[in-house]
């Protein structure tokens, strides 16, 4: 079923951000407008209900102050607290499909099913020792999340249409962009932590979350230097991981933190080249805010051997002429999953 017109609302520990995006066809679309505001401070996390009153009123301003007019939305769950798992079943008939995911799920979600709400991607069919096999994969998402997140965009005075994973929104945008004619890995740095997932063929194949995100840089230099975190965010992104800045001393504080990110990756690949042969990734591509610092793409290029750029989520999109000022001014590799939701056609 075609969804109506809607936006894609990503929120974030240090940002909430809104994308609308109106496609027109399989491999066309314009964007519409692009939003974003602070996130109130100590609010994402927490079930006080004043608390989550807060983030539906930061909600609720950023649309009002947004060009977009309608009140309908498609939302994004944190990646850390989703289960996802790529799978392989026999081929059975569609009608007893999905009880065989729901015992097959039983081995790999750490949750009771009944806590769960779980939904599944049909990724391909292949033949496995001469007999055909579904992969697919399996996402189930904490129920108190589920209802946690409802709550939230209701309280923002929006209707929900759906909701959905942070890493399938990015996977949209990697197909939709033409980046899926090779298996690519992408890593969404974010504030507390970082996502890892593989695109192949369009498709999300993997996804895990990692506890390293873009604040415990600034805690390393914060610490480091006896400077205030908001100081210390300054320093991390003017100097990064240039070397041949402020004496390579910034550089020194972060270094080691970043490596952990490019531990987990080598992991990863070396999984892939031994029990996923045909979906090895041949690049990597960055999004999120944390992905702007200075040097990044170089560092890991040269740690892991592979190339790697920052995505462009808008690189096909045509853009509406109400912003394009604004858009040329603006590095949008941090509206990723926004853009991602708001191309969402079912």
């Amino acid at each position: 079923m075609d969804l109506p017109d809607f936006f894609g609302v990503d929120i974030g520990n240090h940002t909430i951000k809104i994308a609308e995006v109106d496609r027109k066809s399989i491999d066309k679309a314009k964007l519409v407008d692009v939003a974003s505001i602070e996130t109130p401070v100590g609010v994402i996390n927490s079930e006080d209900k004043v608390a989550k009153q807060k983030l539906s009123d930061k909600i609720k301003e950023l649309v009002e102050t947004s060009q977009i007019k309608t009140r309908k939305c498609v939302a994004a769950l944190p990646e850390a607290s989703i289960f996802t798992r790529l799978i392989t079943v026999p081929k059975v008939e569609e009608s007893k499909l999905e009880e065989l995911i729901h015992w097959e799920a039983r081995q790999y979600i750490p949750l009771p099913l009944s806590n769960v709400q779980k939904d599944y991607i049909l990724i391909e069919e292949r033949k496995v020792n001469g007999k055909a096999m579904l992969q697919i994969l399996l996402v189930a998402a904490p129920k108190v999340l589920v209802e946690k997140y409802s709550q939230i965009v209701k309280g923002a005075g929006l209707e929900l249409l759906a909701l959905e994973t942070e890493t399938i929104a990015t996977a949209r945008i990697i197909a939709f962009s033409g980046e899926n004619t090779t298996p690519v890995m992408v890593l969404d740095f974010g504030s507390n932590g970082t996502d890892m997932s593989v695109v192949r063929r369009g498709s999300l194949i993997f996804s895990q979350s990692l506890g390293t995100g873009s604040d415990a840089l600034t805690k390393a230099i914060s610490n480091d230097f006896g400077l205030e975190m908001a100081q210390a965010e300054q320093y991390k992104i003017a100097y990064g991981l240039d070397s041949s800045q402020a004496d390579g001393k910034i550089y020194k504080s972060i270094e080691p933190i970043v490596q952990i990110i490019v531990d987990e990756v080598s992991r990863t690949l070396n999984f892939f080249r031994t029990h996923l042969q045909d979906s090895i990734p041949e690049k990597i591509l960055l999004v999120g805010d944390g992905a702007k610092l200075p040097g990044l793409s170089d560092y890991l290029g040269g740690k892991i051997g592979m190339g790697v750029a920052l995505a462009n989520p808008i690189q096909k999109l045509d853009v509406s002429k109400s912003i394009q000022n604004e858009v040329k001014e603006s590095d949008l590799v941090g509206y990723t999953v926004a853009v991602g939701l708001g191309l969402k056609t079912t």
